[in-house]
């Protein structure tokens, strides 16, 4: 099975990823909080899908910490209700695959998932 972090501190919307991509045939491990999420990314995922808030923290800061002190390049998506040009701007400058906002399909998230976990 390959590994999937998923970084949602909104219960309902984190099961529904467990669900979603379980049945995908990914594993998927769930971090509520910043801390938890910066402890997971420590271990090697086959991708991220990263909320932008987060309690404790910003979902951008475990992405840089993600890309730059653990020097990763684990596929990134982000999902977040954060529709603001600037923070898309801020994800994608730090080198997140995909942006995507909530509410979401998970179908296309999937579909996108896989594209870049299957390039690895």
């Amino acid at each position: 099975m390959r590994p999937v972090l998923v970084v949602e501190d909104d219960v309902t919307v984190a099961r529904l990823l467990q669900v979603a991509l379980t049945r995908a045939g990914y594993e998927v491990f769930i971090a509520g909080d910043y801390a938890s999420a910066r402890e997971a990314l420590g271990k090697d995922w086959a991708a991220v899908v990263l909320d932008i808030n987060v309690p404790g923290g910003s979902g951008l800061d475990l992405l840089r910490y993600l890309r730059g002190e653990l020097k990763r390049n684990t596929p990134v998506l982000v999902l977040s209700g954060l529709k603001q040009e600037r923070s898309v701007a801020e994800a994608q400058a730090l080198g997140v695959q995909e942006y995507l906002t909530k509410p979401f399909s998970p179908g296309e998230l999937l579909k996108r998932l896989e594209h870049y976990v299957a390039a690895r």
